[in-house]
C-alpha cells in the first residue's frame, strides 16, 4: 500500500511531467524542421524581388562571394552588365537595419532600397514602409551620389536618429564592399576589438607590483607595460569597466581593452569598442587625454573609459619617474579640454523596465521603446495610457535623471528619480527610499503640463542646483512628449551658461566682476584684505578664509556686488588646493550658485561639492565675510 501511495504521490506525476516535455519538445523541434525551410525561402524570394526591383535593367546576377568587407550580407554582379548591387547593414534602435544598394559600374547609386527591421514602429520602420514620406525622401536622397557619405549629404529623419545613422552606415558598407569587389580597392574590415581577458592571453606576460588604486600590473616579452584597472561606467553600480592599458618605454599608449559587460547593448558598450579605443593609440601622458572624444549617448560610458587611463597613465610615471610621459604637454592644436568640462550636454541612453514605467504611470498596461532627439532625453516610452520619458540634467555631481510619466494629453501623472552623484543629505535625498523632501517634490510636479519653473514646485531645502537640475529635466521631458505625442520639432541642446573666471587672473576677475564699471581701491573694512568702488555704486571685496590646505595656502576670495548689493560673481584663487579635488571650488559651476544672492539668508541655498568640503566651505565662509562688511558699513 505504502509503494502505491509513493507510486500515486510522487514517481507517476513526475513521469507524466516528463513525457510530456519530451513530446512537447519534440513537437517543437519537429515544427521548427517544417517552417525553418519555409521561412527561409520566404526570405530568400523577397531579397530576390528587391535585387530587380532596385536593378530592373538586369538580365540576372552572379553572386560574388569572395569578398571582405564588412556588414555585407552579399554582393551580386549583373550578368549583362547593368550593374551591381549590394545587400548590407548597420547596427540600429531595435536590431540591425539592412538595405539593398544598386550601384552603376562607375559606382554611382542608382537606388536604395530599406529591407524590414525590427525598429521602432512609427519611427525606425519608416525605413522600410515605402508609403512613408519621410523614409523614401532618405532613400532617394542616395540616388546620384557615390563614395563615403555623410549625414549631411542625405535627408536624415527627424526624430529617428539611431535608424538614420544606421541606415546610411549601411549603405556606406555597401559603397565599401563596392569599392573593393568592383574597383579592386582594399576592404574596409571592422578590426576585432578583444577584450582585456583575450588581450592577456595573447601576450608573454610576467606579473609586477601592482601599483596602488589598479587590479593588476604585467612587463611583456617585448619590454612594454600592461596595467589593469577598472572603471564606472553608466552601470557603475553593478557592473564597473575592466581597463587594459598597453605602454611603451616611454609612457605611449600602444593599446586599450575595455570590458563592457553590463552597459547597455549598442550604446554604453561603444565604449569598448576600436573606434572609440583607437582614439588613445599614441596618447602620450595625461595631456594628451585632452584630445580624445567622448561618444554622444554613451557620455558615462567614454567618460569611465578616460577616467580608468588616466589612473593607468598616472601608476605607469608613478612607477618611472623619469619617463616622456611625466613632462608630456597637451599636442600643439589640441582643445585643451579638461574631462570634467567636455561636452556635458551629452547624456547616456537608458532602456527604461516596465516596472520603472508603471512607477509613474500605473495605469498603463503596455510599453514600447521609441526614438527621440530631444536633447537631454535617455529613454522615451510610448504606453496605452500615455507616456514615459527619461531625461538629465546637469546637477552639482553630474547628471540628474528624472523619470516622467504623462497622460495621453501630457499632463504629469508621476515622478520618480533614479540614483544620482549629487551630494549626500542634499541632491542625494531624490533617490532615497522614504525621503519626504523628495516625495514633496515629485508631488508638487504632478498635473503640471507645459513648462515649469522653480519656484511652481517644491524644492528641497539646501539642494538648489539638483532641484533646478529636477525642473531642468522634467522639462526636457515635456518637450521631448511634444516631439514624440505632437510631432513637434524636437527640442536642440541649448548649451552651457555662466561665465567661467577660473583662468582669470585677479585684476582680470576684478572688471569682471564689475563689469562696465570703473574701480578705485579703498580702505578696506574690518576681516578682508582688499576693497574696490566702481563709479556706479558696485563694489569688489576679498576676503580669506582657509580650504584644506589652511596650513599653507589660504582661499582667496573677490566678490562682486552691484548697486543694489546682489552679488555679480565670485572668483576664488585654489592655486594651493588639492588639483582635480580642492580647486573645483574655483569652477563655474559651484561659484555660479552664489550669483544673485542678496543676504546671509541666501548662503543656505549653495551645496558644498562632495570631496573638496574643506574648500567649498571655506568660499562660503569668505562669501559671508564679504557680504556682512557690505551689509555694516558700504550698503546704500
Amino acid at each position: 500500500m505504502k509503494n502505491n501511495n509513493m507510486w500515486e504521490n510522487f514517481l507517476k506525476p513526475v513521469v507524466v511531467l516528463v513525457v510530456i516535455c519530451i513530446v512537447a519538445s519534440a513537437a517543437l523541434a519537429g515544427t521548427n524542421q517544417l517552417t525553418a525551410p519555409i521561412i527561409k525561402a520566404q526570405e530568400e524570394a523577397a531579397a530576390n524581388a528587391a535585387y530587380l526591383e532596385v536593378l530592373p535593367e538586369a538580365d540576372g546576377f552572379e553572386e560574388i562571394t569572395d569578398f571582405q568587407s564588412s556588414n555585407v550580407t552579399k554582393a551580386l554582379k549583373a550578368t549583362n552588365g547593368a550593374g551591381w548591387v549590394i545587400q548590407a547593414y548597420g547596427k540600429g534602435f531595435g536590431g540591425d537595419v539592412p538595405v539593398v544598394v544598386a550601384f552603376d559600374s562607375e559606382g554611382t547609386i542608382l537606388k536604395v532600397k530599406f529591407m524590414e527591421n525590427s525598429e521602432t514602429a512609427g519611427f525606425g520602420q519608416k525605413l522600410a514602409d515605402p508609403a512613408d514620406a519621410d523614409g523614401q525622401k532618405l532613400a532617394e536622397s542616395f540616388v546620384g551620389k557615390s563614395g563615403t557619405l555623410e549625414a549631411g549629404d542625405v535627408d536624415m529623419i527627424s526624430g529617428v536618429t539611431v535608424s538614420s545613422k544606421a541606415a546610411l552606415a549601411a549603405v556606406n558598407s555597401a559603397v565599401n564592399c563596392f569599392n573593393e569587389v568592383a574597383l579592386g580597392q582594399a576592404a574596409v574590415v571592422e578590426a576585432e576589438q578583444l577584450t582585456p581577458e583575450q588581450a592577456l592571453e595573447s601576450m608573454e606576460l610576467t606579473e609586477i607590483e601592482i601599483p596602488e588604486g589598479l587590479t593588476g600590473a604585467w612587463e611583456t616579452a617585448n619590454g612594454t607595460t600592461v596595467l589593469r584597472t577598472e572603471a564606472n561606467g553608466y552601470e557603475y553600480e553593478t557592473a564597473p569597466m575592466d581597463v587594459l592599458v598597453e605602454l611603451d618605454a616611454d609612457g605611449n599608449i600602444l593599446n586599450v581593452w575595455v570590458g563592457t559587460d553590463g552597459q547597455t547593448a549598442g550604446i554604453g558598450d561603444q565604449a569598448g569598442g576600436a573606434e572609440y579605443l583607437n582614439q588613445y593609440k599614441g596618447v602620450l601622458g595625461e595631456a594628451g587625454l585632452d584630445g580624445v572624444d567622448t561618444i554622444s549617448g554613451a557620455t558615462q560610458s567614454t567618460r569611465g573609459v578616460k577616467k580608468g587611463v588616466r589612473k593607468c597613465i598616472q601608476a605607469f610615471v608613478a612607477m618611472y619617474p623619469d619617463c616622456a610621459a611625466a613632462t608630456a604637454v597637451a599636442p600643439e592644436g589640441g582643445d585643451a579640454e579638461s574631462e570634467a568640462a567636455s561636452s556635458e550636454a551629452a547624456v547616456e541612453t537608458v532602456t527604461l523596465s516596465d516596472e520603472a514605467c508603471k512607477a509613474v504611470l500605473p495605469d498603463a498596461t503596455t510599453f514600447e521603446a521609441v526614438e527621440s532627439a530631444t536633447s537631454g532625453v535617455q529613454a522615451a516610452v510610448k504606453a496605452d495610457t500615455g507616456w514615459v520619458i527619461q531625461a538629465s540634467a546637469k546637477g552639482f555631481g553630474g547628471q540628474v535623471p528624472v523619470i516622467v510619466g504623462l497622460d495621453a494629453d501630457g499632463a504629469i501623472v508621476g515622478v520618480s528619480f533614479p540614483k544620482n552623484n549629487e551630494t549626500d543629505g542634499f541632491g542625494a535625498k531624490l533617490y532615497q527610499e522614504g525621503n519626504e523632501e523628495a516625495a514633496a517634490l515629485a508631488a508638487s510636479l504632478v498635473g503640471k503640463s507645459g513648462e515649469v519653473a522653480i519656484g511652481d514646485v517644491d524644492a528641497i531645502s539646501g539642494a538648489t542646483i539638483s532641484s533646478k537640475a529636477v525642473v531642468e529635466a522634467v522639462n526636457t521631458a515635456l518637450s521631448c512628449y511634444n516631439e514624440v505625442a505632437l510631432g513637434q520639432a524636437p527640442a536642440a541642446d541649448e548649451g552651457g551658461e555662466g561665465t567661467d573666471m577660473s583662468a582669470m587672473s585677479a585684476e582680470e576677475a576684478r572688471a569682471a566682476l564689475a563689469p562696465g564699471a570703473t574701480l578705485t581701491q579703498i580702505t578696506a573694512p574690518e576681516g578682508l584684505t582688499d576693497a574696490w568702488q566702481g563709479d556706479d555704486g558696485s563694489y569688489v571685496l576679498y576676503a580669506e578664509d582657509k580650504g584644506y590646505e589652511y596650513s599653507t595656502k589660504p582661499l582667496n576670495v573677490a566678490v562682486g556686488f552691484d548697486a543694489n548689493g546682489a552679488i555679480t560673481g565670485v572668483w576664488v584663487d585654489v592655486s594651493g588646493q588639492t588639483a582635480g579635488i580642492g580647486d573645483q571650488a574655483a569652477g563655474a559651476d559651484y561659484l555660479g550658485q552664489y550669483t544673485g544672492i542678496t543676504d546671509e539668508a541666501g548662503l543656505d541655498g549653495v551645496d558644498t561639492i562632495a570631496g573638496a568640503t574643506e574648500s567649498t566651505r571655506g568660499v562660503k565662509k569668505a562669501v559671508r565675510k564679504c557680504i556682512q562688511a557690505y551689509a555694516a558699513g558700504l550698503a546704500s
